[in-house]
């Protein structure tokens, strides 16, 4: 019987990520992807001569020094055609756009714009912001393994603790609301829209629930640089599964695996028609959410996860609109991603209080026919509704009108140009991209210690290790590229 070195189950940018880099350094690896195209929840389609993103749709880390830029290079790759963002989008609220500016200089011209009567504060807490959120990106950036499992996770705990590690605890011990209040700003109602609206976008949550660490890391993140990457997302997953080819090693597409179990030293992979591979090690690339559903009863005695607890973390579902518009509704902005807020929507944050639009560029015909482009629309959704089939139809078309009138508001003419509307629902998501009961971008904070719940890439049993947006570091290509690349070091080094 022939094993693989490594298999990794999911294509998602963690499990590409580990592979390219395993089979760069000569392991025989096997990626098995369910549905016909990689990249996971960055994945694309193509319907009606439009091409669509998946989910995720902004490039982060792409930036010189950043997480991409680095991964690319090691891998001797070129990166794709790509255009930098600034602004990075426009965040609209009933009587203002705000232009949120990758360049600092910029954005705070911005918030004295927006912000007069704190204006200063709210400078000072952003400058708190970069200067934590870039003492977190050189912890992270040496990829620890978090929460520490075993002896050699702990002995990476000390190296990582110097003056500047030291500086971070006061924001591993407070939310976004702590700090909030330190400059005064916890009670400004146009600032916490704004900056809720933010955090949700990134971190899933509210400046009340959001750990401090967390929320800074991920605003400071939008200023080192945001892309377009031309094509989308998928572009990168493809470059990734054809490099793991080009070293020999094997992507399957079409190859769900549906149980991972052992035989002796070696991990038994089954997938359809009966199929099974082997390998002596393997990483999850699919959501925590879905491991007790993918490794057999025995194998799931032994692990950290634990069935009951995993279905009382809360996370969110995502309603999606991909669709086709008239080029010319936009013609007065040069902008590809538009954020919505509704301050006043009794659900704000989720269910269409603040949704995102992200724009194909103009002109781009590999994503749009000519004179036409491609759009996405999503907002964060309650999961459970979705799951009552009476209801079902009559809450996506509600959804469905809300976000689009939503839109047609500050865009005249939107829904009289559309050409194409596909709504999607957690249902969806769990029905394409597997994802249990559709939950999507990681689990949501709860507090400012919830991130020592974190999961890391060790599950407990010895050879497989997952990787993905409920593993640390978390959420975002950025945390789910780190992860994988956590999960791949651990192969090499146990």
């Amino acid at each position: 019987m022939q094993a693989y070195d490594a298999a990794i189950v999911g294509a998602g940018f963690g499990g590409l990520a580990a592979g390219a880099e395993l089979s760069k350094k000569g392991y025989k690896i096997a990626v098995f992807e369910a549905s016909n195209e990689l990249g996971g929840s960055a994945g694309k389609f193509v319907r009606d001569g439009y091409r669509f993103q998946s989910g995720a749709t902004v490039g982060m880390g792409f930036e010189p020094g950043g997480v991409f830029d680095r991964f690319y290079e090691s891998l001797e790759l070129s990166k794709p055609p790509m255009t930098l963002l600034d602004p990075i989008m426009d965040i609209h609220l009933p009587d203002q756009t705000i232009h949120y500016y990758k360049d600092s200089h910029r954005w705070y011209q911005e918030i004295d714009l927006h912000f007069p009567d704190v204006k200063e504060n709210v400078k000072a807490f952003y400058d708190e912001v970069f200067k934590v959120g870039a003492l977190v990106d050189r912890l992270i950036e040496k990829r620890p393994v978090f929460p520490p499992k075993t002896i050699s996770d702990l002995m990476m705990i000390p190296p990582l603790l110097d003056k500047d590690s030291i500086k971070l605890l006061p924001f591993m011990t407070q939310t976004v609301y702590h700090r909030l209040r330190k400059y005064g700003l916890e009670k400004h109602k146009l600032f916490l829209t704004f900056l809720n609206g933010e955090l949700m976008d990134s971190v899933q949550t509210s400046v009340e629930y959001c750990p401090a660490f967390l929320g800074y890391t991920a605003l400071q993140t939008f200023h080192k640089g945001a892309f377009a990457v031309h094509g989308g997302l998928a572009v990168i997953a493809e470059q990734w599964g054809e490099f793991i080819k080009q070293q020999g090693s094997d992507v399957f597409k079409r190859h769900p695996v549906f149980e991972v179990s052992k035989e002796g030293d070696t991990f038994k992979l089954s997938t359809k028609r009966n199929q099974a591979f082997y390998s002596k090690r393997v990483i999850l690339n699919n959501s925590v959410h879905n491991f007790p559903s993918v490794v057999n009863d025995e194998l799931l005695k032994r692990a950290y996860v634990r069935k009951s607890k995993e279905q009382e973390r809360k996370a969110w579902g995502a309603f999606i609109i991909h669709g086709g518009v008239k080029e010319k509704v936009f013609k007065n902005t040069d902008s590809l991603y538009h954020q919505f807020i509704d301050p006043d929507n009794s659900e704000a944050l989720h269910d269409g209080g603040q949704f995102l639009l992200s724009l194909s560029s103009r002109g781009d015909t590999t994503m749009a026919p000519e004179g036409m482009r491609s759009f996405t629309l999503s907002t964060h959704t309650v999961i459970e509704k979705w799951w009552e089939r009476q209801e079902y139809d009559n809450n996506k078309q509600a959804m469905t009108d809300n976000l689009l009138s939503t839109v047609n508001h500050y865009f005249d003419g939107f829904t009289d140009s559309l050409d194409l509307v596909l709504p999607g629902t957690p249902v969806t998501f769990q029905k394409w991209l597997r994802r249990d009961q559709g939950k999507v971008g990681g689990y949501a904070p709860d507090g400012r210690f919830s991130w020592l719940r974190s999961y890391s890439a060790r599950t407990g049993i010895p050879d497989l290790y997952q990787c993905g947006d409920t593993v640390f570091p978390g959420a975002g290509t950025l945390g789910v590229t780190l992860s994988g690349l956590i999960a791949a070091r651990l192969i090499t080094k146990d």
